[in-house]
């Protein structure tokens, strides 16, 4: 099957590519900067969108490329609404012309449903959606883009929730690698034993990267066009539980400071999801525990700190 992926240079592109590619699927994947055995593709240029989708004339597309950090949107709006909804509906159209036929998913987030009543949790596709950043109201529309475009033309294209998800390779801007690159630094002598955080009040679902490639895969191939899929564990620990769990894998004492510039304006005080929908469709479940993830992720940040690479 020929499969094209949208940023498949990112943290979760990464793991989807080569995922398709241990099965034996055709993968183009895309990369904004060109990166080496990629096709060099700028979303916001119709013409390089053009070419990407008639070079993999695709089967499947996964669009996962956007501006995904919710924090970077408060300062960078217009880049986010360029990237993802200007650029999702240039994706589009450019299908529609020329690989009509090709199931695409939408990979959009959680953050979508905004701030929940713990007694309203666990959140399922019911839920009304009611954003509470740019990034968010961005993946709104451009869950509706993918909306218009199957009411209006019949394309087979699918949604995608997913609940925060973690695993090794996860850049230091979110919050579990960040905390794991601070304590292997630290075990390291390369700096204080000092990690600081946001509001670790909130509670946040950490599902494994590998178990939402699992459920891309499944929602792609058995899900209902037109619909939209949670992806989510249904569990939600503090933040604080998380990062005490990390540090409990150290034997480095550690200061944990509260960083006023590490709390963002709005933020929902949980994100617990219902992902019975997706379970139903498609026989996904979650394979991962939390710990063990923590657990990898800190041993990727040892290793690169080992290694040289972090300092």
């Amino acid at each position: 099957m020929r499969i094209l992926v949208t940023g498949a240079e990112g943290f979760v592109g990464g793991f989807l590519a080569a995922s398709l590619k241990g099965d034996g699927h055709e993968v183009f994947a895309l990369s904004r900067r060109g990166a080496q055995g990629m096709l060099e593709c700028n979303l916001t240029d119709p013409q390089a969108v053009g070419r990407a989708v008639k070079t993999s004339a695709p089967d499947q597309v996964f669009h996962l490329a956007a501006q995904a950090s919710a924090a970077r949107s408060w300062t960078e709006p217009a880049l986010t609404y360029e990237v993802n909804v200007t650029g999702t509906h240039l994706l589009l159209e450019e299908l529609r012309a020329y690989a009509p036929a090709a199931r695409v998913l939408l990979a959009c987030t959680s953050d979508e449903y905004g701030a929940v009543a713990p007694e309203d949790c666990p959140i399922d596709e019911d839920t009304p959606l009611r954003p509470l950043s740019p990034y968010a109201v961005s993946k709104v529309a451009e869950e509706w883009l993918g909306r218009m475009f199957f009411s209006a033309f019949g394309m087979a294209v699918i949604a995608t929730r997913a609940f925060m998800h973690i695993g090794p390779g996860q850049p230091p801007r979110f919050a579990t690698a960040d905390w794991a690159r601070r304590i292997a630094l630290a075990e390291a002598g390369l700096q204080a034993p000092v990690i600081r955080v946001g509001n670790l009040a909130l509670r946040r679902e950490l599902g494994d990267v590998r178990d939402v490639v699992a459920a891309y895969r499944a929602a792609l191939d058995f899900g209902s066009a037109g619909e939209a899929y949670n992806v989510a564990t249904g569990e939600a620990p503090t933040l604080e539980e998380t990062l005490l769990t990390l540090v409990g894998m150290s034997e480095t004492e550690f200061t944990i400071e509260v960083d006023p510039a590490r709390i963002r304006p709005a933020d929902p005080p949980i994100l617990q999801g219902d992902a019975s929908k997706l379970e139903h469709a498609t026989g996904w479940a979650p394979k991962h525990r939390l710990e063990n993830t923590l657990a990898e992720v800190l041993d990727h940040w040892r290793s690169r700190v080992r290694g040289g690479m972090e300092g």
